[in-house]
This record gives C-alpha cells, structure tokens and sequence, in this order.
C-alpha cells in the first residue's frame, strides 16, 4: 500500500515508476498561522468519507482549506481508521486546488487525472474513462478539492455534476467552496452519500478562543470578542497578530470588534466581490438591526438582480435568515459594525433621513417599536408621538415587555416623555420595573390628575389601563391584596365579555398572583391557565412567556415538579423564537426553570445558570417570589459546590437588593436562608440569634404583615432543623407538623415533601420509629416520579444514617422494588458529597447504584452466592472467607431485607432488583 506523504508528490501508481513531480495546485497551501486541535469538524469529515462526499461551505476566512488540509493530512498519515473504509485500503490520496486555469472540462478533465494518480500511455478523455480506471483499482482513492465554486462556466458545472454524480464507490471526495453549489445531489443525500459541514460546523468556539488568546486577557474580554465576531476564525487569527505588538488602546479596539484590521479584512474578503448595488444595499441596511428586503431595496433606491438575491442566501452567517420571516436578514455583528463606520465616512449619505425613511415604513406597517425608536435617532420627535398614538397608546407597550419599554423611554428625552400621557405611562412601569416604586407612585398620581382636568387629551387613555398598571405597580411594590380587592377582581373578569381577551387576561395574571400570594395554589394555577389562554387569542408572545413562567413557579409550589419544567421549557421556546433579544425575561426563565433543576440535583448547571441570571433579574424587572427563589437557590447549589463563603455572598446580595427596591419580605426571605444554612454548618448561635429577630419581626404589627404562608413554612422548616441540631428533635417535629398540615389544605407539594423529609430525620432522632417510616414512604411516593433527589441529598449524612437504621428495622420489603432503587440512589449520592465538596463537581452520577447500595459489596457477593443456590460452606469458599464471616454477612443482608430465612430473602431480594 503506498500513500503520498510529501507535499510535491502523487502517490506511487501501480506500475511501480515515481511520477513526476506536479504544481502548487496539487498539494495543500502552506499556512503560517497558529494552529489548533479541531476535533469536531476533522470528525465531521472522517464520518463523511465513510458515506461519500463531504461538503465544506462557509464565506472566506472560515478555515475551508484548513480543515480540508488537516483531513488530508490525517489520510496521508495511514491512519487505520481511513484505511478500514476499504476492502482494499487507502491506495491513493490527492489534492487539487481549482482555479482560473480550469475554464474547459478538458483542462479540470487532465488536472482531476493528475490529481488521482492516473499516469496511463493515454490519458482518459472522459469522464467515463476516468472512472473505470478508478472503479478498477483493488484499493480506494480519497480526492480534496479547494475552491470548487471558482470554476463556474456552464460547461465546467455540467462536467462537475457528472464527476459527483457518476464517482465510483471506491472514489471518496471531500470539496469546499464560498457559495453553496449548485451540484445536483439531491439523491445521493437521499441516500444518505452527502455530508454537509458549514460555517457554524467551522466557527471557533469560545473555548477555542481562550485557548488561543494571551492569558492575561480576561474571560469577559473573550465573550465581547466572541460576541463580536461570533468566532470567525479569519478574525481571530488577525486578533493574534495585533495582540503581538499592538498597544492597549488596540487591544481594546479588537476585543471590542473596532479594530481596523478587523474592518479591512471584512472590506477585501467580503464587500469588495460584491456587486456595487448589493454593496451599497448592505451599507445603508447596516443602521437596522434587521431589515427585510422591501425596506432595504427602499432605503438604497435600487432593485436587487437574482444573482444578488442568490447571494445573500449563501453568505450564511454573515447575512442570515432573521426570526421574523421570510425576506428578512440580519448583518452579522462585526460586518455591520464595518458598513455603519463605511455609511458614517460617506458625505452623501445622510443618516438621519435614512432613520426617518425606516420609521415612516416600519410605522406604516404596524412595526411600533422600531418606528419610534427609528424616528428618535432620527430626531423626529413629533413623528415619534405620533406613530403611538396612530398605534393606539400605551396598551401595545403594555403588551411588549419590559427590554422594549425600556429601549424605547432611553431614545426619548424627558420633555418629550412628559407631553405624552401614552409615554408618561410607559415611564410609570419602567420605574416601577426598576424598583423606584416611589416616582413611579408620583408620577402615576400625576397622570390621574392630568386626566381629570384634561379630558380631552386623556381621554385616550381607558380607566382600566389605568387600574392595569396600577395593578402592576403594586406587584412591584410587593402589595398584598385583601379579600375586597380580590373580589373586586373577580367582579370585573364576569363583567367583561369572552371577547375581551386582553382586558381579561390581565385580570387574571393578577389574580394568579393574588392567589399564590394568598396560598390557594389550586386557584392561583387555574388563574394562570386562564390568562394564557386569553393572551395566545392575543397572540402576544411576553405575555405568553409571563403566565408560563408563573405556571412554572405555581406547580413547583404544588409539588407538580414536571408540569412545572414542561411549562418553563415552553418559555423557553417561544423566548427563543419571538423574544430573543429580551435578556431580562430570559433571566427570569431561567430562575423559573432552576427551581426544578435544583430539585432534580443538577447544582451545576443551576449555580451556573443562575451566575449568569442575577445582574439581569437585579438591574431590570423583577418581584419578591423570583428575587427570593433566585438567592435561595444560588445559596443553596453553591453551599453544596463551593462553600459557606460563596452561600453567604448570594444571602448578602438578597439583602441588598431587599433594602435597594424597599421590600421588606425579601429581608425576611433572606433571614432565613441564613438560619437554614447557618443549622446545616453548625453555626447555631447565630442561627438562633437570627430566630430570635425572626420571630420578633413576625409578631411585630408593622412588619408582621409582609409575612406570607411561604416565609412562614420556610422559617418553620429551617426553625426545625435548627432545634434538630440542637438536639431537640421533638419540637422540631412540632414544627414539621404544623407546615405537613398548612400545606396538605393547601396544595403546597414542594412544602409538604421538604417537611417530610426533615420529619423523617426528627421523628427517628425522637424515637419515633414507624413515624419517621411512615414520613420517609410519603416523601418516596411523592418525589420518585419526579426524580426529585436533592432535597434528600441536602440532609446531608445523618439522613443517610437514619435511612439506613430504617432498613436494618423494618427491611427493605416495607418498599416496593421502584423505591428501593430510589433509595438507592439518594443514598449513593448522598454518601458521595459533603458541603463544599459535592460529588463529581455537581454532576449528577450516573450508573447502576439503585438499591444495591444499600448493601455493601461483600453482602453483594453473599446474596449473589444465595441466588445461586450455594451452601455457606460454599460461600465462604468462594468468597475466600471464614464460615462464621459468611453467617455474619448473612445476618446483615436478612436484617436490611427484613427476613429471617433463606428463601425469603431469596424472594425479597428478587421482588426488590437486588439479585
């Protein structure tokens, strides 16, 4: 078998004669730049050569020609894994790189001979030819061709659909081009022959990046850059070469994606093939951050030609498809960034006429916020006010969401937001939103008034926008709604018809709020199913996204844990899909979805998304219940993961985020993370100087009523843990007892299992045995479904010690066979972590632990021996033990099974999975 390993050579043909050495075109190209392992897309290539043919497309500076050069290279290198394609082995490997010589198929015909290794007395003169005399050979042949959409002429495309189309099986090929080809292989992909790898497959990942970068740049520094230029390798690779000898001020021109390097680049490789109409369109689109093609062909004054249109479609990812539907594109980051700085030099080009051109189209059109954002960096304030309140006022930005508020109010000037009674409102929830609960009474206040006297120029404005947002400011403000005001609610959803979709679904999110505040879980979820129903009728994607976020937290509170995920995944989606750019909501997702994460013990992925939510949920929207779940469990997962430092750091942060926004319960919430933690790391004096405030606070008239059911069954629980500790298990479970009963009237799943499993530890402490059974049977049945481990886990090792006195007490057969294995695995978990050194990182274990765990491995190996029917004798033979230590083993296995006799264990143990 014979490979060509140097750079100028074919390989040997079969006739055993060396051909001669052959041009540039027939070799990869030299590449100076720093290299890195890509294991991803080199593996994209080695599945693809076991089907056929392998497609590498992407724009300039991707790294098309270095991936194809590193695959090369790993054929040549007689990698077993290539040469097991074929019957026959690897017989040749080749190169050709395309270019302007290749004009005829007669040309690309004789390079495409050279480039397989055919040196025959007469060269085949077609295709045909070709193909028989590779068909023939024992071995396979692996083919790489570079900047194949360079030879383009119609008679060369017909010559290139017959090579892939008619390419025996013995002929593997891998191509790669700029533009996606126009190769007729459709039914080789049927066929599963065509594997397709493109710029997303190429771009480096972040990851990747690091790695490459000076360490003394920090990991913010990377994601900007990431973000910037999205991992275009071209980019990163001129990054380097700057950071070589550049200054600090070049240094954070590049990382923030300014650099001119950066921009010359993208001008030579990009802008300067395209043509002047497609270039120029491109330039003036760059002041949008998505366009659709009607307004781009507006904006520039010119019709783009097919060939122009066909283009944007291949330039993936630096113009792509956008989210809002067809013909509308997005620039990629740092090219648009490149055509703004090109659009700003140009002096016949004026921006402002161009923001005001695209505020008239988008207002024309229904496109409310980009109209008015467009007509403020216009400076067309008045047009501005108009296009609200041709859109019909503040009801449409009630609708869209707190980041589009927000935009919206930044582009204005004060004087401008004060004229208008639609924008004053808008400001009224931004502040509220914010946490300035204050101005945002005052200026709510003001805008009453304003209608009182001026009806004419308020009359826009309904009263029930006016008690909507008023509503909204309360949530904000952590208002508890009494029985008269609920009531008052309810009267207004009966007075509306069912054809007031909106006005009813806010009635009802603020109902779910009241009722979960309230504690009528049942209530407050069939509130929340209601509203989401009146708001998809509205098809208003935010509002969507709210009530399931609140369907979420209401079924992690009534213990319905995988409804609760299957709602916050479907916030998810639709964030994705209509809202992608609103970090805010998304930040709040993502505490939603952590709560049943946590629950299901991925600590990990839990402090690491919740890392990322914080600044986002602090700075921008947020309420009591989210800040208060959101701490809860970054202390939680971190006091597991890294220590009591980091725990009490989250707890700190919820304390000042309580005094920042003026939310006394969030103070209270806080106070009693600390008690919880402070009982689990042995801190009991501050822990019941904490109580000690507590309960102060709880009898206090002024302070007292900003309790709610769940801090008053939170501090119950940590109050008990606490007496735990400090050995008073009796009252602790008096405690328990107390929230059991609250949260079976109520519906509060997530309070009743906590109890119960804290329960369990106390009645056994207590002496009270088949209680503390009884309480670990119900906390079994209502978290296996589930998969709910954590809270288990987070007892830490004496649970695991008083789970495993209840197996030597009553045995394993009080259990069903699904329990037993549960049991199994919070008590191998369990076991496997302590706080601040959790197991395996906070990744959950995985493997066969189950029930086995239960028992040691020696009493494995006995009970395996029983199941096998040996003798203790024979047991202790085979085991290599004494036959007493084998009656010993014996007695422990019956004892955790809760039998007395051979063939009941025989029976138990088979019932249980444990054979």
């Amino acid at each position: 078998m014979h490979h060509s390993r140097s750079e100028g050579k074919t390989a040997t043909r079969p006739g055993g004669r060396e051909p001669k050495t052959l041009g540039s075109r027939f070799r990869p190209p030299r590449m100076l730049f720093t290299a890195i392992d890509r294991p991803f897309p080199l593996s994209k290539i080695r599945d693809g050569l076991a089907r056929q043919i392998v497609v590498v497309h992407a724009p300039s500076g991707f790294g098309k020609t270095a991936l194809l050069k590193a695959g090369y290279e790993a054929v040549t290198s007689g990698s077993d894994y290539f040469q097991s394609l074929f019957d026959g082995g690897v017989g040749h490997c080749g190169w050709i790189t395309l270019g302007p010589s290749h004009g005829r198929p007669a040309e690309l015909l004789a390079d495409l001979c050279l480039a397989l290794g055919i040196h025959t007395p007469r060269p085949p003169a077609s295709l045909r030819e070709l193909f028989d005399i590779v068909a023939d050979r024992e071995s396979g042949a692996i083919l790489f061709i570079d900047e194949l959409d360079i030879a383009s002429s119609p008679d060369v495309q017909a010559f290139l659909d017959g090579f892939f189309l008619g390419a025996p099986d013995n002929l593997r090929i891998v191509c790669a081009s700029q533009q996606k080809l126009q190769l007729p292989l459709a039914r080789l992909r049927v066929r599963g022959l065509v594997t397709e790898i493109n710029a997303v497959d190429l771009a480096f990942s972040r990851n990747e990046i690091r790695s490459l970068f000076p360490r003394n740049i920090n990991t913010g520094d990377v994601a900007n850059f990431v973000r910037a230029t999205r991992g275009w390798p071209a980019l990163t690779q001129i990054a380097l070469g700057v950071m070589e000898s550049g200054g600090i001020d070049e240094r954070n021109r590049l990382l923030a994606g300014e650099h001119p390097d950066l921009f010359r680049h993208i001008d030579e490789a990009i802008l300067r093939p395209l043509s002047p109409a497609l270039r120029r369109t491109l330039c003036v689109t760059s002041i949008l951050e998505e366009f659709p093609l009607e307004l781009a062909s507006h904006l520039s004054g010119t019709d783009l030609q097919a060939d122009d249109l066909r283009l944007l479609e291949d330039m993936s990812p630096l113009i792509e498809k956008s989210q809002m539907g067809a013909a509308w594109y997005r620039l990629h980051p740092i090219v648009r960034k490149c055509l703004t700085t090109e659009l700003a030099g140009d002096p016949q080009t004026d921006e402002a006429t161009l923001h005001s051109i695209a505020a008239i189209w988008f207002a024309e059109r229904g496109f409310l916020e980009r109209a008015v954002s467009h007509a403020a960096r216009a400076g067309n304030f008045s047009l501005a006010a108009q296009t609200i309140r041709q859109a019909g006022g503040v009801n449409l930005f009630i609708r869209a969401g707190h980041t589009v508020l927000e935009h919206l109010i930044a582009d204005l000037p004060a004087g401008v937001i004060h004229e208008s009674p639609s924008l004053s409102l808008c400001y009224v929830l931004v502040l509220a939103k914010k946490g300035h609960i204050k101005a945002a009474r005052e200026r709510m206040e003001a805008i009453k008034q304003g209608r009182a006297l001026h009806g004419d120029e308020f009359l826009t404005i309904e009263a029930s926008t006016l008690d909507h947002i008023d509503g909204l400011v309360d949530i904000y403000e952590d208002l508890h709604l009494d029985d008269a005001q609920i009531l008052h609610l309810e009267r207004m959803a009966s007075g509306f018809s069912p054809q007031s979709t909106w006005e009813l679904g806010w009635i009802y999110n603020h109902l779910c709020i009241a009722y979960t505040r309230r504690g009528n879980l049942d209530l407050a979820r069939l509130s929340a199913l209601k509203a989401l129903a009146y708001y998809r009728e509205e098809k208003t994607a935010y509002a969507q996204i709210f009530m399931l976020i609140h369907l979420g937290l209401v079924n992690t509170l009534a213990g319905n844990f995988s409804a609760a995920l299957t709602f916050c995944r479907e916030a998810q989606d639709l964030i994705q899909s209509a809202q992608w750019t609103d970090i805010n909501l998304e930040a709040i997702c993502r505490v939603a979805t952590a709560d049943v994460l946590y629950l299901q013990g991925e600590m990990a992925l839990v402090e690491k998304s919740l890392g990322e939510a914080v600044n986002a949920v602090v700075q921008g929207e947020g309420w009591v219940d989210i800040y208060s779940r959101m701490f809860s469990l970054l202390a939680r997962s971190r006091l597991r993961l890294s220590g009591l430092d980091l725990a009490m750091a989250a707890i700190d942060k919820a304390e000042e985020v309580a005094v920042e926004r003026a939310l006394p319960r969030l103070k209270i919430a806080a106070d009693i993370m600390r008690v919880d933690i402070f009982s689990k790391t042995g801190l009991i004096e501050s822990a019941v100087l904490l109580v000690e405030r507590l309960v102060s606070s709880l009898r206090d008239p002024e302070l007292g009523h900003f309790w709610t059911w769940r801090e008053e069954n939170d501090f119950l629980v940590a109050q008990a843990r606490l007496l735990k500790a400090q050995g008073r298990p009796g009252e602790g479970l008096a405690n328990l007892e107390i929230v059991m009963a609250r949260s079976r009237a109520n519906g509060s799943g997530y309070h009743l299992l906590a109890a119960e499993i804290l329960a369990t530890v106390a009645a056994w402490n207590d002496g009270r045995h088949a209680q503390a059974l009884e309480y670990f049977q119900f906390a079994i049945a209502r978290a296996r479904s589930h998969e709910v481990t954590q809270l288990f886990e987070d007892e830490g090792l004496e649970f695991s010690t008083v789970v495993r006195a209840i197996v030597r007490r009553f045995g394993l057969k009080v259990f069903s066979a699904d329990a037993v294995d549960f049991i199994g695995r919070i008590i191998g978990q369990g076991e496997r972590s302590v706080f601040g050194k959790p197991a395996d990182n906070g990744r959950r274990i995985k493997g066969p632990l189950g029930g086995k765990s239960l028992l040691s491995q020696r009493e494995q190996q006995v009970l395996l021996c029983l199941h096998e029917g040996k003798s203790n004798k024979e047991i202790a033979r085979a085991l290599g033990l004494s036959e007493p230590t084998v009656k010993f083993h014996l007695k422990n296995v019956f004892s955790k099974l809760g039998v007395s006799r051979r063939a009941m264990a025989l029976a138990v143990s088979a019932k249980l999975n444990l054979k």
